[in-house]
């Protein structure tokens, strides 16, 4: 089958809603000849190249509104690619898929849409707009499809999307690798990290406002470090050093995400935490990022957020995780018992739960809940799920 797949952002930029296509379509290229249309976030990247079995065709455009791109050159390479495909994949949320949709329809092709989230707008007045008018978009391209995968049922019932157009929804946990779990977590070393301290609380993902950043670092700020009963504490003992350890882009590798950041940066710089940004990890560094951590922790305050891939892949390698009670974002940890639950925006009970797993972690992350929750999250039940489907659209 030859699939035609769209999404604004893609490989190389990093996001859960870049990484978790990446590797469907990876995967069904094995069997399918795919072209992913996007646009190319930054200068250097080619016009086009093939990775991981994938043609990957970058689109002109004339500039950018926020994180959307203004494109009517892009009519263009709908148009040239639409015709010589048999089925199309959405990946929402985007803008700027409507016309291809239509297309799509014109020539009667069908569509799967791949549902990660709803974005929610900040306060001010252009971000309302600009977030009504991707609505919108995203209203349409929805109603357009035959089929619109998401992750969870919590989070589609407590979206518009859900509501509006839950009958043709399906869902399916996302791709997470899993390279060989383990309990034990030896130091980080080489790379871009360095050996890092007897109490790690560890972030990975975006520097993004949604993800909620500064109640995580209030917390680590705050917290009475004399573990009660944990490896490291002899009584007597000063308070443990606490390290927080930033895995993934910053800066002006996020779009329109570089003032949180400088953000972040200030207001860690007020506090006595010791941290560092790591950057973009490889899979092999950031598998050895998780095994290193004591507690990873996920402190998103709104339903921007709709899974957290990073909870999954850290339990994975043994690591329980705090996440905030959000739509979705919680299912991981009610599915495996691997962390705590905090509500949103509230540093002290993120505090309290930080220094509960690091006392008792046991609890938390053994070798029968490693096991459960790597049945859960078997990746080959995701490529299943999306070949069925596929199978039922030829």
């Amino acid at each position: 089958m030859r699939i035609l797949s769209f999404s604004p952002y893609f490989y190389p930029y990093i996001s859960g809603i870049t990484v978790s296509p990446l590797k469907i379509l990876s995967h069904l290229s094995k069997k399918h000849k795919i072209t992913v249309l996007t646009f190319p976030h930054k200068k250097d990247l080619k016009h086009k190249e093939n990775y991981l079995g994938l043609r990957i065709v970058r689109l002109l455009y004339s500039f950018k509104i926020s994180k959307g791109y203004i494109s009517p050159q892009s009519l263009i390479g709908f148009f040239r690619e639409i015709k010589n495909t048999d089925l199309v994949i959405l990946n929402i949320p985007n803008f700027e898929g409507l016309p291809l949709a239509l297309m799509a329809k014109l020539f009667n092709k069908k569509i799967v849409s791949i549902f990660h989230c709803v974005v929610y707008p900040n306060p001010s007045f252009i971000s309302k707009v600009v977030v009504s008018f991707l609505n919108l978009s995203v209203y349409f391209q929805l109603l357009l499809s035959e089929t619109i995968v998401g992750y969870t049922e919590d989070y589609a019932d407590h979206t518009w999307v859900g509501k509006i157009f839950r009958k043709k929804m399906k869902f399916v946990l996302p791709p997470v690798n899993d390279v060989g779990a383990r309990s034990s977590r030896p130091p980080l070393t080489g790379g871009k990290t360095r050996p890092l301290q007897k109490i790690t609380i560890g972030y990975a993902g975006r520097i993004a406002r949604e993800k909620g950043l500064e109640y995580l670092i209030n917390a680590v700020n705050n917290v009475g470090v004399r573990p009660a009963s944990t490896r490291w504490s002899n009584r007597g003992e000063r308070d443990a050093p606490v390290h927080l350890a930033f895995a993934g882009p910053y800066g002006i590798n996020v779009a329109g995400e570089n003032e949180y950041y400088l953000k972040i940066k200030k207001l860690l710089d007020k506090t006595n935490v010791n941290y560092e940004f790591l950057g973009n990890l490889s899979e092999n560094q950031l598998t050895e990022f998780y095994r290193a951590i004591d507690v990873l922790v996920l402190p998103s305050i709104n339903s921007t957020e709709a899974f957290g891939m990073v909870q999954a892949e850290a339990m994975l390698q043994g690591t329980p995780v705090i996440a905030t009670d959000l739509p979705g974002v919680r299912v991981p940890i009610e599915l495996t018992k691997m962390g705590i639950l905090v509500p949103i925006e509230n540093s002290r009970k993120l505090a309290k739960a930080m220094m509960k797993i690091i006392n008792y972690r046991n609890r938390y992350s053994n070798d029968e809940l490693i096991k459960k929750t790597r049945q859960i999250f078997d990746i080959n039940k995701t490529y299943k799920f999306y070949e069925k489907i596929l199978s039922k659209l030829s």
